[in-house]
């Protein structure tokens, strides 16, 4: 019965690189489903779509208007869930408070925060950390 928190990784930690791959994977996922939808669905603002990366609260809006697909909303969500997930997991390896990872979710902050998570240094573990 070790399945699930062997699935969500509840106590993990994540590299760098890892964070990195994974972050350059979510966002290349969800520009090419961005961009395929945009393709096949006319009328949706490109200007709301690229705004949303960094505000995704903007999205709404247009969302509960009719004028901007489910699918883009639905990719921002996963992302930004994906996102939030991997930046807790790399505040940890790092050796920040994992709270800090949350705010990756805050608007016009979290590319900030991304960014600062991919580039800082793994904490040094000494023999006298017990945890």
């Amino acid at each position: 019965m070790r399945t699930i928190p062997a699935l969500l990784h509840c106590d993990g930690c994540t590299d760098a690189i890892t964070y990195q791959r994974n972050v350059a994977l979510l966002a290349f996922g969800k520009a090419t489903i961005d961009l395929v939808t945009l393709a096949f669905v006319p009328g949706v603002s490109v200007v709301d779509v690229a705004a949303a990366w960094l505000n995704p609260f903007r999205l709404i809006g247009p969302w509960l208007d009719g004028t901007m697909p489910t699918m883009i909303c639905a990719t921002t969500l996963l992302f930004f869930t994906a996102l939030v997930w991997n930046s807790v997991h790399r505040a940890r390896h790092a050796g920040w408070k994992h709270f800090l990872g949350l705010l990756t979710a805050v608007p016009f902050i979290g590319a900030v925060i991304t960014v600062i998570l991919a580039l800082v240094p793994a904490r040094k573990h000494t023999v006298w950390d017990l945890f």
